[in-house]
């Protein structure tokens, strides 16, 4: 059944809530899944190996970045197609995304695992981490594909208003990741081999009820062979599009790494292995966050193709609001209570405790806003305004964190390396405020142009 026709007649806040629930509850479901990853191999492997995971997280961001370059872009094409009843254009950018992310996948994957252990020293590697983090790594490269087409079919089936079976998809893909490891590293011993393997084929689960949708037929979007042959113009607009994802992925992945070698710098391995339990509790958080977006994003491109620029801006401040209220009360808990959370992945009796406690405190500072920059993010992606989202994109990663890490360290050592994330986060949050408030000036001013034509016209006539 076509549920498209409601984004751009149903209530904002309906639509929000309708798309944006099923999309946090999988984004919750998913983090949790990450974060028991983490718990078995902390708890059960140990402190180093949990710190070979946290060497090994930029360099599968540097995949995801590829994942986001064409996912990102062929559902905010897909979306706004959708919005200008071209179903033509959106089953070519249908095909075209899914073709496309397999090639760049394969391309991208032969080339890290040829060169994984090089990559991984880059990265930050120590010799007490670097085994762990490479066999963690050559399993997840060698079955990523199966990663990289359902997240991009989870993409499609939001578009084409099927948010609760995006969520089903990625809770089936979270619920067989947790069984696994319990097997492959509680009952088997297999490590973080058995952590890496338990992904691969919980991730496998989702794609398969995924392909089913499409392979029955009732879709709106079909897999015709057709659309998988390439044409330039749909890659560039898609890739132009998804650019600023991908350029903000690159810019973690690189800045997550200066991030690691600041922290082995001045806290040695206690700091890197802080950071793994930080950087689990930080994406359990931020991925309500992200469903948040994910719900907005056919709703901004659908409205944006047809032309219904209120809704546009409603949805966006929506979405907005409720993501600070979220985040305000997440830093809340976290600021109160993070000897609690931190506990989750290291022994209460270990020293690395303290060091990660004052981590966590400072890494959250500017939680509550941080939805500020990536929604702004998504809205000019969702609404084909490239240039900008990509300039969003590189400010908070690449232009405000890593300066920031270089010169925080060198004054506050450790503390220093801590600091420069929420700095870098409040400089790339005032931007972004700034940048939404002049766009939504200037769709106003726009409309009571538009406004007064209509009415001279009619004047006119009269």
């Amino acid at each position: 059944m076509d549920k498209t026709k409601e984004l751009g007649t149903k209530s904002v806040g309906q639509l929000l809530a309708q798309y944006s629930i099923p999309a946090v509850v999988a984004m919750l479901v998913n983090a949790i899944y990450n974060i028991i990853d983490r718990i078995f191999i902390g708890k059960i492997v140990g402190e180093s190996a949990l710190g070979g995971l946290t060497i090994a997280f930029p360099v599968m961001m540097i995949l995801f970045a590829f994942v986001s370059l064409v996912g990102a872009g062929g559902a905010a094409v897909m979306s706004i197609r959708l919005g200008e009843k071209d179903m033509e254009g959106t089953n070519k950018a249908f095909g075209n995304m899914l073709g496309a992310g397999v090639i760049i996948t394969l391309l991208t994957v032969v080339t890290i695992y040829v060169n994984l252990e090089s990559i991984l020293v880059l990265y930050g590697a120590t010799p007490d981490v670097l085994g762990y983090a490479f066999d963690y790594m050559r399993i997840i490269l060698l079955g990523f594909v199966f990663q990289m087409t359902s997240f991009n079919l989870s993409g499609a089936v939001r578009t084409e208003g099927q948010p609760v079976l995006s969520m089903l998809a990625m809770i089936v893909s979270a619920v067989t990741n947790i069984i696994l490891d319990y097997i492959f590293i509680a009952l088997l011993g297999w490590g973080v081999e058995g952590a890496a393997l338990a992904t691969i084929l919980g991730q496998l689960t989702g794609l398969i009820l995924l392909l089913g949708y499409y392979v029955r037929g009732k879709s709106v979007l079909k897999l015709n062979v057709k659309d998988f042959i390439p044409k330039w113009s749909v890659y560039a607009t898609i890739f132009s599009i998804g650019f600023a994802t991908f350029i903000t992925t690159v810019g973690t992945s690189i800045s997550m790494s200066v991030l690691n070698k600041g922290l082995i710098e001045y806290g040695g391995t206690a700091a890197i292995t802080s950071m793994g339990a930080i950087n689990s509790l930080y994406t359990l958080f931020i991925m309500p966050i992200m469903g948040i977006q994910q719900g907005m994003q056919p709703i901004i491109g659908y409205n944006h193709g047809a032309k219904q620029h209120d809704r546009v801006f409603r949805t966006l401040k929506l979405g907005i609001y409720v993501g600070v209220g979220f985040s305000t009360v997440v830093f809340a808990l976290m600021e109160l209570f993070p000897k609690t959370f931190i506990t989750m992945f290291v022994d209460p009796a270990s020293a690395t405790i303290q060091t990660a406690v004052v981590g966590l405190r400072i890494f959250m500072i500017m939680l509550p806003l941080l939805c500020i920059n990536l929604y702004g993010i998504a809205f000019y992606q969702s609404t084909a305004h490239a240039t900008k989202a990509l300039v969003l994109g590189l400010l908070r990663q690449i232009a405000f964190l890593i300066p920031s890490v270089l010169i925080m360290q060198n004054i506050f050592g450790l503390v220093g390396v801590w600091a420069s994330v929420p700095l870098s986060d409040g400089l790339a949050i005032v931007v972004t405020g700034v940048a939404l408030l002049m766009s939504y000036k200037k769709s106003r001013n726009d409309a009571g142009e538009n406004t007064t034509e209509i009415q001279n016209v009619v004047e006119l006539q009269v």
